[in-house]
């Protein structure tokens, strides 16, 4: 299971290398909170949003002060039917040099996105391939993820 998000994620950010999404991260300027401002605005909230594949998929993803994570994802678009049907997963998530990294159980190689937040929306950025996903941040566990 676990496996399959590790490729769900990495064709996704392939995905992204051909369809050219650095020019489109570039057309909206969205400020990148540095770390510790980072910290306040997601520990302890939900992360919800689409990542940018082919199929896209939506998630949910709750960070827990502890350092944990647990999450659904479902294929998009279906966000909706996210808190019954998704698919679920767990991890610990840190910040690393500004990034947003989550290690994910069975999984070895952690995944870091860098974050840029407008108000409750959010833009997940990866370093080689551009916008990999956005969403919306939600304080607390509104989902009981």
């Amino acid at each position: 299971m676990l496996t399959l998000i590790r490729r769900t994620i990495v064709l996704a950010l392939l995905v992204l290398g051909f369809v050219g999404t650095h020019a489109f991260a570039q057309t909206d300027i969205w400020p990148a909170p540095n770390e510790e401002e980072l910290r306040k605005i997601i520990t302890g909230a939900t992360l919800t949003g689409e990542v940018k594949a082919q199929p896209p998929f939506n998630f949910s993803e709750y960070l827990g002060a502890d350092g944990t994570s647990r999450g659904k994802m479902i294929e998009c678009c279906k966000p909706e039917q996210l808190a019954t049907k998704g698919m679920s997963y767990s991890g610990e998530w840190a910040l690393d040099q500004g990034s947003l990294c989550f290690t994910y159980e069975g999984e070895e190689k952690k995944i870091c996105w860098k974050l840029q937040v407008k108000g409750d929306r959010f833009r997940m950025l990866d370093q080689q391939f551009g916008l990999a996903g956005e969403g919306q941040i939600r304080s607390g566990n509104p989902d009981n993820l």
